[in-house]
């Protein structure tokens, strides 16, 4: 007879990392061409900067009519009037929306409110930021309830620079953390092993011959993987 688990064992029980996968391409047709394939393997969509830039928010609303079970990100990287811009993103399906860790406070704070009126997530990007652990702190005490540790593509090249971050920041917040910028599998896994929540992979998923079969791959390894508490 299977014994029943205490609410005291429950807390114990970490969640899996989850998988975000940047669709980091120039065309909606093509960012839904990939996200039918790797669909059953990913728990969040980011709708990338590229698509963002050369499609609009239109893109947005196309998978998430699609994909309405999903969740979805959309990678505004907000420097400037965060309250307004990150409510368009909101409006338009968007569970979580970026921006930047070098936009003033007054901006990110606008974002918040903006996330916190559309019942979404902020997600605040340390792309590029000089001293990660101070703007980490202070993202913190705004109550930042997500900030993601970046190495920027132009700089990445067999492997990711943001493991050290990671190293430095998870000791210093209690809030999620994501990693992103030329994930492979080993790196993934040494990831998650540092404390992140959220693995975000690009051209590593979209870019292979068979992008639902290594999403498949990676979403198993995310599954065997133990999670720090």
């Amino acid at each position: 007879m299977d014994r029943e688990i205490g609410d005291q064992e429950l807390d114990h029980v970490k969640p899996r990392p989850l998988l975000q996968v940047a669709l980091d391409v120039l065309s909606t047709r093509r960012a839904l061409e990939i996200a039918t394939q790797i669909y059953p393997y990913v728990d969040i969509f980011e709708i990338g900067t590229p698509l963002v830039i050369e499609e609009g928010l239109s893109a947005l609303e196309a998978l998430k009519a699609k994909f309405p079970d999903k969740r979805f990100l959309a990678d505004l990287k907000i420097m400037d009037a965060g309250k307004m811009e990150a409510s368009s993103a909101f409006r338009r399906g968007a569970d979580i929306v970026t921006a930047l860790a070098a936009a003033d406070d007054r901006t990110l704070r606008g974002a918040l409110v903006a996330a916190e009126e559309h019942g979404g997530q902020l997600m605040v990007d340390c792309l590029n930021v000089r001293d990660v652990a101070s703007r980490a702190r202070e993202l913190a005490a705004m109550d930042v309830p997500i900030i993601c540790l970046h190495t920027a593509s132009d700089l990445t090249g067999g492997g990711s620079n943001s493991l050290q971050d990671l190293d430095t920041v998870r000791p210093l917040v209690s809030c999620q953390l994501a990693i992103a910028g030329g994930l492979a599998p080993d790196t993934m896994r040494r990831a998650v092993a540092k404390g992140a929540d959220i693995v975000v992979i690009g051209s590593g998923i979209t870019q292979q011959h068979d992008p639902g079969a290594t999403a498949r791959a990676v979403m198993h390894e995310l599954e065997k993987l133990p999670h720090p508490a």
